[in-house]
């Protein structure tokens, strides 16, 4: 009867542990900030999307399937939820019951539902924890069992690889560990409710999922989260290898905290955003992946713990394989994202990313050891192309023959550091790295065999493409570019150290370049530049975007010609142009494959140059076509992120493309800011340059924040019938020197200037495309008589104009899978005998109708090759038995 009796106690109190283990394992549910950058839509099962911290990295689908990574560990893959209700076996799969996706920069939401259950999955990554943490959000009316399940991969990232691993169940911590024989990395997946359900064999990994089980009776978790957990630790630096005890207490601090670590991730993108330059337009797409793009550029600064602190390219799903996308350090990659960081004021990170890639510069035995100590150094000076995150783990640079196989990447080390060095005033910064500066430098002078100025590819490495028959050329007009600039900025910094010698040397290389760059590369008979030059000094007869870089870097402004009409209409085509990005090569040509990465595919990062170009040449039109079809990107792919690579024909990224490219975001970033809005700083010299081209229905926009020298500035344009005004606001009551130069439809009769309600004489210069008309606020460039020697807080700079009318930008025309379709727009220009006849030349398809907006069309008095139907000019195309894209004259007669 006691021995009965006992048991009965027993079964009780077992019954009432297993009945509360579950509650006290939940964690108090919390509210999560609302925030307008929130993207949402119903999920995609199939489509990307990714949560990034400085330590770790989830990378998945929309289905809720998503890989793990501690840097430079792959943990696992294949994590995903099934469902059970009440004591049915029949597992419900969450991708196929996924919803809704949400994404904010700090956390992305799924929601499962069901008809007796709805569960919300919060996803997000600590800021420098080497871990993530889901929280279930669970209301369920029937008994159910939430099946988390994964593969288990522990695997260094490519292109190492070990043995030995192995996993367990851990009671203590509701937790599978994953480990390998020489314990140099734990990782623990599980959470404080969980329940095992495999139990893989001793030292080595079942083929099956590892899963674990966690039951909810209906009501339980109201006002509750379930915490699920995936942790690591830092590594003991005296062995590389993780203590249990710690994993286990990151892995333990992680639930219990999960409330904080969200305010922490929360609070870091709104400090992001608010502590870099604001942008708002009147689009408001714009505005948006504007501020997505400032996220993206961040989440490429990771931390390895064996490497350090800096920049990676980009993120993608590596399946079965261990390529996270191109989740390692990729030195010219940094260098042109460093352009977008500078150019929204984010300078701490590019001082980073600079000061990364400077470690791994090559000397004389380092990284790369000599074979022999006798040999001769080689390449010192040459900055990296590429490190994995593995290094260390495996020997990166003497194992592997990728280190340094790119010739552009130093060039645009020497670009991207001046340009920090300007924008930012860090002069310190540049001091501490003279010496790197100067190596690479003199490294690139050593690959001019020919003394013609340019850098040579042979001997140097690669420049814009990576394989296929124009490798291998003698020089390519992308690296030519890079390097003109290059040794043009070194003028610049030497100056600003006085080292009077290597300035010197850098004029004397910068004039011979300018010289050998046009005869080299401009070909007469095509009137377009050559893609490179052969060791036989023969040009390459390909058309490709390739010369933008050397326009949108301005590397030929001194040379006393200007880039080639030919060349830039050439670019605004539809060979080159398409509703979702650059093309890399002209579909005419004999190499053009759309679906080749370097022969024909589809570029966003393109864009930079293009886009920039347009913009610089006053062809704001095309421009603005060029990005909006890189932004679009923002919304209709992984959501907030822009893919590396799409085919050539249509709008679809290739299979072998990764969905989160770093320098593809630079490709809307970079021309936004210093293209359409024409922002361009000089901390050095205390100034900023606005020389806008904004689309004429935009009533205004405001520049918040901008950071000029220690200083920062508030600027409003505001745009009427009548005129253009910036409106100046000092956060810090400073004063600065402003040059207002907006470009204005063409036509437009300038009637002066104003500062502060005063008139000024006002400066109106003609350009291809537009009118352009420029303020200074001082006396030094002779525009005006009464000036204010600096701009503060309330100053007005203001353009008066008549009213005239004005075209606007094509609507870009596209949807994920669709072909080239919207209407380009070649030229638009005045007459050159008659200043009241503007001329638009268009390309469309054949058999086609388009509309082009045009506001104030009430000055227009005659239009020729189209219909003006109220505000809205309808484009025609005649029908061909072919439908290709055909071009048609637009002329407007002005009244």
């Amino acid at each position: 009867m006691k021995r009965h009796l006992l048991f009965l106690i027993y079964c009780s109190l077992l019954a009432l542990a297993q009945s509360k283990q579950p509650a006290e394992h939940f964690i108090p549910a919390f509210s999560l900030k609302p925030n307008s950058l929130e993207l949402s839509r119903l999920a995609q099962p199939t489509q990307y999307f990714d949560k990034i911290g400085r330590r770790a990295g989830l990378m998945g689908y929309e289905s809720g399937q998503f890989e793990m990574w501690v840097w430079p560990w792959k943990v696992l893959r294949n994590f995903e939820l099934q469902f059970l209700l009440g004591s049915s076996t029949q597992p419900i799969l969450a991708k196929d019951i996924v919803r809704t996706i949400s994404v904010t920069p700090e956390v992305t939401t799924l929601t499962y539902t069901y008809e007796s259950f709805t569960v919300k999955e919060h996803i997000f990554i600590p800021r420098k924890e080497p871990g993530a943490i889901l929280l279930l959000d669970v209301h369920t009316t029937t008994p159910l069992s939430i099946i988390p399940g994964f593969i288990p991969v522990m695997q260094p990232m490519w292109p190492c690889g070990i043995g030995g691993q192995f996993s367990y169940w851990d009671d203590d911590a509701n937790a599978y560990v994953i480990s390998e024989g020489q314990w140099r990395a734990i990782f623990l997946c599980g959470s404080p409710a969980g329940q095992q359900m495999a139990a893989p064999p001793a030292h080595m990994f079942a083929d099956n999922p590892l899963q674990f089980r966690i039951d909810v009776k209906p009501n339980e978790t109201d006002g509750k989260f379930i915490p699920i957990v995936i942790a690591g630790a830092m590594p003991d630096t005296s062995n590389w290898k993780m203590k249990y005890d710690s994993v286990k207490t990151t892995y333990s601090r992680l639930w219990k905290d999960a409330e904080k670590y969200y305010v922490e991730c929360y609070d870091y993108y709104q400090n992001l955003r608010t502590s870099t330059m604001q942008i708002t337009t009147p689009d408001k797409e714009f505005n948006l992946a504007y501020e997505w793009g400032k996220v993206a550029l961040d989440n490429l600064m990771i931390e390895n713990p064996r490497l350090g602190y800096g920049m990676v390219a980009g993120f993608g799903l590596s399946g079965g394989g261990a390529r996270p996308g191109f989740a390692w350090f990729f030195g010219g990659d940094a260098f042109i994202n460093v352009l977008a960081l500078n150019s929204v004021g984010m300078f701490q990170q590019s001082r980073d990313a600079l000061a990364f890639t400077q470690k791994w510069q090559r000397q004389e035995n380092f990284p790369i050891r000599k074979k022999n100590p006798s040999d001769l150094p080689r390449d010192v000076g040459k900055m990296a192309h590429e490190l994995s995150q593995s290094d260390g783990l495996c020997d990166w640079w003497n194992d592997y023959h990728y280190g340094y196989n790119h010739a552009d990447t130093s060039p645009w080390y020497l670009v991207a550091m001046a340009d920090y060095v300007r924008t930012s005033g860090d002069t310190a910064f540049l001091r501490q790295s003279w010496k790197s500066v100067k190596q690479a430098y003199e490294w690139c002078i050593s690959k001019d065999s020919d003394g013609d100025g340019l850098m040579d590819l042979k001997g140097a490495g690669l420049g814009a493409l990576e394989f296929g028959k124009l490798v291998g050329i003698y020089a390519d007009v992308y690296t030519c570019g890079v390097w003109v600039k290059a040794a043009k900025e070194m003028m610049l910094m030497a100056g600003l150290l006085n080292d009077e010698e290597v300035r010197s040397k850098a004029g004397l290389q910068y004039k011979r370049a300018l010289g050998s760059f046009e005869k080299k590369f401009w070909m007469r008979d095509i009137g377009y530049y050559s893609y490179g030059i052969t060791e036989k000094g023969e040009q390459v007869k390909e058309k490709t975007p390739w010369p933008a870089t050397v326009v949108m870097l301005g590397a030929l402004d001194d040379a006393g010609f200007s880039y080639k009409t030919s060349s830039l209409e050439f670019l605004n085509s539809s060979e080159i142009s398409t509703d979702w990005g650059t093309r890399s090569l002209s579909p005419r040509s004999s190499l053009f494959d759309p679906t080749n990465y370097n022969y024909g595919a589809v570029w966003p990062f393109i864009s930079t140059f293009v886009g920039m170009s347009q913009y610089r040449y006053h062809y704001p039109l095309s421009g603005y076509l060029t990005l909006q079809s890189v932004i679009r990107h923002v919304f209709d792919n992984g959501l907030g992120y822009v893919p590396e690579v799409f085919s050539g024909e249509m709008n679809q990224k290739l299979g072998e493309a990764y969905h989160h490219q770093g320098f593809s975001t630079t490709g809307y970033m970079v021309p936004f800011v210093r293209g359409l809005l024409g922002y361009e700083v000089n901390a050095l010299e205390n100034t900023v340059k606005l020389l806008p081209h904004l689309p004429a229905n935009w009533d205004s926009v405001a520049i918040k924040n901008v950071p000029i020298g220690n200083n920062a500035y508030d600027f409003v344009i505001k745009q009427s019938d009548t005129a253009l005004a910036l409106k100046v606001h000092s956060l810090d009551s400073a004063t600065c020197r402003v040059i207002f130069s907006p470009g204005l439809p063409p036509g437009t009769q300038v009637k002066g200037g104003k500062t502060n309600g005063r008139d000024n004489k006002t400066s109106t210069m003609a350009s291809v495309q537009d009118g352009t008309a420029t303020v200074l606020s001082d006396e030094s460039q002779g525009f005006h008589p009464t000036t204010i020697e600096h701009v503060g807080s309330g100053d007005v700079l203001e353009i008066n104009y008549e009213p005239t009318a004005a075209v606007l930008p094509p609507t870009l025309q596209t949807s994920p899978g669709a072909e080239n379709f919207s209407l380009k727009v070649i030229s638009q220009k005045l007459d050159e005998m008659d200043n009241k006849k503007v001329r638009l030349l268009v390309e469309g398809l054949s058999g086609k109708s388009y509309q082009l907006g045009v506001v104030r069309a009430q000055f227009v008095s005659l239009v020729q090759g189209a219909e003006l139907l109220d505000d809205q000019l309808k484009i025609s195309f005649d029908k061909k038995p072919k439908q290709e894209f055909v071009r048609k004259e637009i002329v407007i007669q002005l009244k």
